[in-house]
């Protein structure tokens, strides 16, 4: 079994990599690796973990469909886009969890959506409404985040045939 390489750990491309090599021994190695990352070379994927270089969005996507890791997409937006600070990271979480806080959700909604609806009754906002819009806005990106998580717990599903 080849060395792992210690200046890569905690980097989240190497650790989804490594994940990933639970269940598939050719992603154990950057090369074998490679292989499912049409364009990335051996060498490059070693700069993205290895932080000398950050990757590009589309190779970002490569990766998180060969790891089998969505969330890795939304990981690149908040934490390297300069349009993240619009998304929310994903956690990792059991299907189970990702769908009882989906069901949670729906009770959250029905309140955002009456505020949402009284504030825009008269068709216009003020100051005391607009004081309101930013947990309006908090609370429909709380709702935004869960579906993404149940999303990605189904994309990982039908990825691999089962829930994990």
């Amino acid at each position: 079994m080849p060395r792992q390489a210690t200046k890569a750990n905690g980097n989240v491309y190497f650790e989804a990599r490594m994940r990933a090599a639970k269940c598939n021994d050719k992603l154990m190695t950057r090369v074998g690796a490679a292989d499912f990352l049409p364009g990335v070379t051996e060498d490059s994927l070693k700069k993205y973990e290895l932080d000398i270089t950050k990757p590009p969005n589309i190779v970002v996507a490569l990766m998180a469909d060969a790891y089998i890791v969505p969330e890795l997409r939304l990981w690149y937006c908040v934490h390297e886009c300069p349009l993240g600070v619009y998304c929310r990271e994903i956690p990792v979480m059991p299907p189970e969890r990702a769908l009882i806080r989906l069901q949670n959700t729906v009770y959250q909604l029905e309140p955002i959506i009456h505020r949402m609806a009284l504030l825009m009754e008269d068709g216009k906002l003020s100051e005391s409404e607009l004081r309101q819009v930013p947990s309006i806005r908090d609370g429909l990106l709380e709702v935004r985040r869960r579906a993404d998580e149940s999303l990605a717990v189904l994309e990982r599903a039908s990825r691999i045939g089962i829930f994990v």
